[in-house]
């Protein structure tokens, strides 16, 4: 369902009628879908808040639902918290695991067969997901490439899940602004690409592709290393090139150093979590020391140069 990213949506729905979930979900996903009875008593409950650029969503079923979903203009991520779920991408068919994150690629249909279930959705505009990781050094010309039969990161998880508890937290408690709901939706976004990094096609193989390729090679590694202690010489050394070489590349193709753009990640991250995290329990000498920064004054001073804001006052958010 084409949704205006200014759009406030807000939808609770319920019922104890196979007739009317069936109805319900084939309209929001335009899916052709199934509903029965199980063992116990049929009932349903669909909540949604929040706008075009996200949604925070739940479905419960107490019965079973199947169906295929179509092809969207938005990444939709869930995870089940009680109940089953089988997921068929076309010939690769899995079942999920409670409290894992899966996303379902924009571009490819699923079928998908579900009983007795509760779980959490989140909707993502396509291209604020796409955006976001063009900010990363991604290439996404040919569209978003989850792995959603990856295992993603125990941390990166709980990340996720923290993420997701602030921005449900903020949407209950008050109706945000534009702005804030729009940078709520990349930070959620960048969370969902922590725990799933975008794959990448091969590159050709002249000598410009072949650089190109180090520095694509390069920042998806710092992305899923970041908690390492990762420096320049260490990332050559993994890429097997020369450390001048490396060097010239990150200027070239990203007008910066591999340093800076190390540094950079980990700012992000610290910021993800001190969005998350609660003040009456973590520090943000914690935080940052966790994500190697060891002098709290260089670190305040490095931060508050990339986020207009000490961090201090990202952990006070809370």
């Amino acid at each position: 369902m084409p949704i205006d990213d200014a759009m406030p949506v807000r939808l609770e729905a319920a019922g104890t009628e196979p007739g009317e979930a069936a109805q319900l979900l084939s309209d929001l996903y335009r899916a052709d879908v199934q509903v029965d009875a199980t063992d116990g008593p049929f009932a349903f409950r669909y909540t949604a808040v929040g706008d075009g650029a996200m949604t925070l969503r739940s479905s419960r079923f107490g019965g079973r639902l199947a169906g295929e979903l179509p092809p969207s203009g938005e990444v939709i991520v869930q995870w089940l918290q009680s109940g089953s779920s089988v997921l068929d991408t076309g010939g690769q068919a899995f079942r999920m695991t409670h409290g894992v994150p899966v996303p379902l690629l924009p571009h490819r249909s699923f079928t998908f067969e579900m009983a007795d279930y509760e779980q959490r959705l989140v909707h993502l505009s396509r291209p604020v997901v796409e955006r976001v990781a063009s900010e990363q050094g991604t290439d996404v010309g040919d569209g978003l490439r989850f792995d959603h039969t990856a295992v993603p990161a125990a941390r990166a998880v709980r990340t996720w899940h923290n993420t997701i508890a602030l921005v449900a937290h903020t949407l209950r408690d008050s109706t945000p602004g534009r702005l804030l709901h729009a940078e709520m939706a990349r930070l959620v976004s960048a969370s969902l690409l922590e725990m799933y990094p975008q794959q990448r096609s091969d590159p050709g193989a002249t000598d410009g592709a072949t650089r190109s390729a180090h520095v694509r090679a390069a920042v998806e590694y710092v992305h899923q290393n970041a908690h390492l202690p990762i420096t320049t010489s260490t990332l050559a050394k993994h890429l097997d090139v020369s450390l001048r070489a490396l060097q010239e590349a990150f200027q070239r193709d990203l007008q910066t150093t591999p340093n800076a753009f190390i540094r950079s990640v980990r700012l992000g991250r610290v910021r993800q979590e001190l969005l998350a995290a609660d003040p009456a329990e973590v520090t943000v000498r914690q935080v940052a020391s966790a994500w190697g920064f060891a002098h709290l004054g260089r670190f305040s001073q490095q931060y508050s140069a990339a986020f207009a804001e000490y961090p201090s006052a990202t952990l006070a958010r809370r």
